[in-house]
């Protein structure tokens, strides 16, 4: 019998005292007896070489069964995928040299590892913070718990990998606000050359929306160490988050620029970035906090008032339910469903007009 060294013991032994004689067809499936008579074994189909997939399962995510593998699957959604273009080429020409220069030594990837698997990955930015050594403002989306968005997973390790040295250490959590999405990583022992000065006051939000400014969303692999930019305008737009102090570019960026800066072709810091969970509607925009808001967050947490915090008609106590920030989970993903899922999407656009 053909290919049978893939084949669970007890299926093999079935065929073999059932005295007929099988021919495997092709990659579906399906097996013929000599008859012509055809059987479709799916536990033989979904059987897997676990080894082949090691590497994804220490990134966490989902191991393929043979039949998406089959299918020509692919997995999307993952903390690799890149988004507009990579240093220094593209978009990187609209900054002078010197910026461009800086932001590549200023933005950094983070990952957070439980045990030897990674539980997240994104971006993050040195910023002016405080006296020490200057702090990454990243996403708390690196520590939440996807079980309990209310607390944060214990335990965890946080790599930082640096751009100028192109090596990991160690950071460690030093603030977060689980309501605003925001987190604050500490490195021991290494000085940034030009953190992002979250007072310098860049050309305000409604002046850029009269003069169509262009601004630029940034984001780093931590496998790779890619530097990627994506540039848009600032929108009035709208997302399924429900933090209410959110402002909105059309940056497009995948999940691996959650909690990269988004910055003013003069490299003045604008805000950080989030996911919009939203991929056919250009109108919704990407999401970003604004640095004023960070601003306050940041002192917040600095003069440990995490009680309450005020933002116009905005405020947040302890006893009130949490923001949720939710976060595209990896998937397999069957190519040959897009036109479908693109025409579902449009309708729905239509009828409801956000999917």
């Amino acid at each position: 019998m053909n290919h049978c060294y893939f084949l669970p013991r007890r299926i093999f032994l079935e065929r073999s005292t059932s005295r007929g004689v099988f021919r495997y067809v092709g990659m579906n499936g399906w097996y013929e007896t000599k008859r012509g008579e055809l059987y479709f074994h799916p536990k033989a189909y979904d059987v897997v070489d676990k080894e082949q997939f090691q590497d994804l399962n220490s990134l966490g995510y989902p191991i393929p069964s043979r039949t998406m593998v089959n299918r020509g699957m692919i997995l999307v959604n993952t903390c690799e995928d890149p988004f507009g273009d990579l240093y220094p080429k593209g978009v990187w020409g609209e900054f002078r040299k010197r910026v461009s220069s800086e932001i590549s030594r200023n933005v950094v990837a983070l990952a957070s590892f439980k045990g030897e698997t990674r539980f997240f990955a994104c971006t993050g930015v040195f910023i002016d913070y405080d006296d020490e050594y200057p702090k990454i403002l990243t996403s708390a989306s690196l520590i939440r718990d996807r079980n309990d968005p209310n607390k944060i997973v214990e335990d965890l390790r946080i790599d930082v990998l640096l751009p100028s040295k192109k090596c990991r250490v160690i950071g460690t959590l030093k603030h977060y606000s689980l309501h605003y999405n925001v987190a604050v990583v500490n490195v021991d022992n290494h000085r940034a050359l030009c953190p992002m000065n979250l007072e310098k006051r860049p050309v305000n939000l409604h002046d850029s929306l009269v003069n169509n400014s262009t601004v630029v969303a940034i984001g780093r692999i931590f496998q790779s160490g890619t530097l990627m930019a994506a540039s848009g305008k600032l929108t009035l737009g709208s997302s399924s988050l429900d933090c209410k102090v959110l402002c909105y570019s059309t940056c497009k960026i995948s999940k691996v620029g959650i909690g990269g800066p988004l910055v003013d072709v003069d490299g003045n810091f604008i805000g950080m970035n989030f996911h919009g969970m939203c991929y056919n509607c250009e109108k919704i925009g990407t999401p970003y906090m604004d640095y004023e808001d960070l601003c306050r967050i940041l002192e917040c947490l600095k003069t440990k008032k995490t009680t309450e915090f005020s933002f116009g008609d905005t405020v947040r106590r302890d006893e009130e339910p949490i923001n949720e920030w939710p976060v595209p989970d990896p998937y397999w993903f069957d190519p040959s469903d897009v036109e479908e899922d693109d025409m579902n999407d449009k309708q729905e656009v239509v009828a409801d007009g956000c999917p």
